[in-house]
């Protein structure tokens, strides 16, 4: 389980064990974290959402990254805010291709539907594996 905190970090827990057993911090620039979401095609990425409307992409499968995000996103436009995320079901389009997508809401009551390029959609071969694997070495460490 993820948990988004008001103190701009983020921390993965189990739901047996009551302490995190990763924390990413210092990322945010102590922003808080207003929500974070599992993506729904890739199993080691995740996406946080602060409190001035920037998107922080992680990939649990990059560990050299020093808790840094793997994408970060910004607004153009400093007086939209982001009010919600979330990451509908994959889609297959005519062709059998998987389209994932990003619906970002606004609190001027629009909503922006993203479709993810590869990178953020395309699971790399035996990802759950690899994540299981980091998860486990994660919990003999804590």
């Amino acid at each position: 389980m993820l948990v988004a905190r008001s103190d701009g970090s983020v921390s993965l827990y189990l739901t047996d064990k009551g302490t995190p057993i990763r924390r990413w911090e210092g990322f945010s620039e102590g922003r808080p974290i207003v929500k974070v979401l599992w993506s729904t095609s890739r199993p080691a990425v995740f996406l946080c959402l602060d409190s001035a409307s920037k998107l922080y992409f992680f990939n649990m499968l990059m560990q050299d990254n020093n808790n840094a995000p793997w994408h970060i996103e910004s607004l153009n436009d400093p007086d939209a805010r982001i009010t919600d995320i979330c990451y509908p079901k994959p889609t297959v389009d005519g062709r059998g291709v998987v389209k994932s997508t990003l619906a970002v809401a606004f609190r001027s009551g629009h909503v922006q539907l993203h479709t993810l390029s590869s990178k953020f959609a395309d699971a790399v071969k035996d990802e759950r594996g690899q994540v299981r694997d980091i998860v486990k070495t994660w919990v003999d460490a804590s």
